[in-house]
C-alpha cells in the first residue's frame, strides 16, 4: 500500500479484525477455541501495531498526537502479555481481555480521529 487512502483502508480492514477477533475470543464455547481465536488476537494485535507504526505513524509525524498513541500501544503490549500468562477458563482472563479490548478499542478510534485526517490532507 502506498496511497494514503490505501494505507486507511488498509489499517480500518485491521481494526475491524481485531474486534471481530476480541469477539470470537470472549464468546468461545470451548478451551480449544478460545485458544485459537487468542493466538490470533495476539497476532492481529501484533501486526496491526506494527502496520500503524510504518503506515500510519511514520507519515503523520506529528509530535504529541504520535507519541500518545504510541504509548497508548506501549500499554497495549504490556496488557496482551499480562492476559497471555492468564488460565484462559479464568474470571480473570475475561476481565482482562475485556480490558484490553476496551483500551485496543479506544486507541483505535484515537488513530482514526487524529491521524487518519491527517493522512487524508496529505
Amino acid at each position: 500500500t502506498t496511497g494514503n487512502d490505501d494505507v486507511i483502508d488498509y489499517i480500518k480492514a485491521q481494526h475491524l479484525a481485531t474486534r471481530e477477533l476480541f469477539a470470537k475470543t470472549l464468546h468461545a464455547v470451548d478451551l480449544t477455541e478460545r485458544r485459537q481465536h487468542f493466538a490470533e488476537l495476539r497476532a492481529a494485535l501484533t501486526a496491526q501495531e506494527v502496520s500503524e507504526e510504518l503506515l500510519v505513524h511514520a507519515r503523520v509525524r506529528r509530535g504529541r498526537v504520535v507519541e500518545s498513541l504510541r504509548g497508548e500501544a506501549d500499554d497495549t503490549k504490556e496488557q496482551l502479555d499480562h492476559v497471555k500468562q492468564l488460565d484462559p477458563t479464568s474470571a480473570e482472563f475475561e476481565t482482562a481481555l475485556t480490558d484490553l479490548q476496551q483500551a485496543t478499542e479506544d486507541h483505535t478510534q484515537r488513530v482514526e480521529a487524529e491521524e487518519f485526517p491527517l493522512l487524508a490532507d496529505r
